[in-house]
């Protein structure tokens, strides 16, 4: 269902679906990470709900752990993200080893992209400006690389109405080579988890 307007990027707390009706089709952008065919196949046809804890630590800095599950018996995966631009390495079955950035962001047209100049066009329309973050900021934007298979993604985290309905939403721009590879995920809230 769409989120409602009391959950905002500073109160991400509680299980998402992806709406694959709303979303683009992911595959292109598993296939350009190198996920072999069979894994692709299995991952599209299975439900991924997001179960997401936000934060803040001692420093105040902002912290989003994330558990991904999916159904059909696919392993999930667990993210831990930092929300202070430093670099954390991580290893994921799926995708492999990865060093990723995160960060708050308030205006998309002049942050810096993780490779250094703008941000790709695609990641800075359509968004709801919802200033929320310890500093006003509206956005997560999240800098990938995976060395082993060449490809970077960057991610602008928001939310953004899709048939008159606000949804959290993940724009991204994948990057392997020449290929450049944008497309957007749509989460709908499932609610808090049952203490």
């Amino acid at each position: 269902m769409a989120a409602p307007l009391h959950i905002t990027m500073a109160n991400l707390t509680g299980d998402w679906v992806m709406n694959r009706k709303l979303a683009d089709d992911p595959d292109s952008m598993l296939e350009l990470q190198g996920v072999p065919w069979l894994k692709r196949k299995i991952i599209l046809l299975a439900t991924v709900t997001l179960s997401i804890k936000e934060y803040l630590d001692d420093n105040y800095i902002t912290h989003i752990d994330l558990e991904q599950t999916a159904t059909g018996g696919i392993q999930g995966t667990t993210e831990l993200r930092i929300l202070d631009w430093s670099e954390n390495s991580h290893v994921d079955h799926i995708f492999g080893t990865l060093k990723s950035q995160n960060r708050w962001v308030s205006n998309l047209k002049t942050v810096q992209s993780g490779k250094g100049g703008p941000l790709h066009p695609y990641l800075t329309e359509g968004w709801f400006v919802e200033k929320v973050g310890p500093n006003k900021e509206s956005f997560l934007q999240n800098w990938v690389v995976n060395e082993e298979n060449g490809w970077t993604v960057e991610q602008i985290w928001g939310f953004t109405k899709i048939k008159g309905k606000r949804y959290k939403t993940r724009k991204i721009v994948v990057t392997k080579g020449e290929k450049v590879l944008p497309l957007t995920l749509v989460y709908g809230w499932k609610g808090k988890p049952e203490q």
